[in-house]
């Protein structure tokens, strides 16, 4: 079984810290909500791995149909062009995470490079590569991440713990802040 666990009473809304502590599993085209420190965010569920230890899920438009402030009632419809992220069950951890990934230098060899060369290390990568040959731009020419180059960068998975509820949609917007 998945359980993930939040500590209760330690910062946070208290709703969202009980709402944390859940066993939900993720299927597709049911709701998801992020729960984050006193807000919710909508989602829904598009893909679910055939083991059920990851899934993707897509932002909902959300309108708001309330009648004053604190009144928190929204109308959710999907959106196919919405921000989607793979969320990832972590054994280890015992909870949900955001999964992205980022190409960066070799651990390993900007460590060694650093001690050999300081601060200029990035100065001194192997067969004479500069740090801006890595880098790839878009349309506009800005720099926006590295290249994958053998034995200078690779692709590193991050794991960033989310507090999330399956099978329940909701946006909310704590009105006390």
């Amino acid at each position: 079984m998945k359980r993930q666990t939040r500590k209760v009473g330690v910062a946070g809304g208290f709703f969202n810290q009980l709402m944390g502590n859940n066993s939900t599993t993720p299927k597709v085209g049911e709701g998801a909500t992020i729960l984050m420190y006193s807000d919710r965010d909508a989602y829904e569920v598009i893909e679910v791995s055939a083991d059920g230890d990851s899934c993707v899920i897509r932002s909902m438009n959300c309108k708001f149909v309330g009648s004053a402030y604190g009144d928190e009632q929204y109308e959710y419809k999907s959106n196919p062009n919405g921000y989607t992220m793979t969320i990832v069950w972590n054994a280890r951890k015992g909870c949900w995470c955001h999964q992205t990934k980022r190409v960066d230098i070799i651990k390993s060899l900007s460590d060694r490079l650093y001690k050999e060369h300081g601060y200029n290390w990035g100065d001194h990568l192997p067969n004479g590569i500069t740090y801006e040959e890595l880098m790839e731009g878009d349309s506009d020419g800005v720099h926006t991440k590295l290249k994958i180059v053998d034995g200078v960068t690779k692709e590193y998975t991050e794991l960033s713990k989310v507090s999330i509820i399956f099978g329940v949609m909701e946006q909310y917007r704590d009105p006390s802040f």
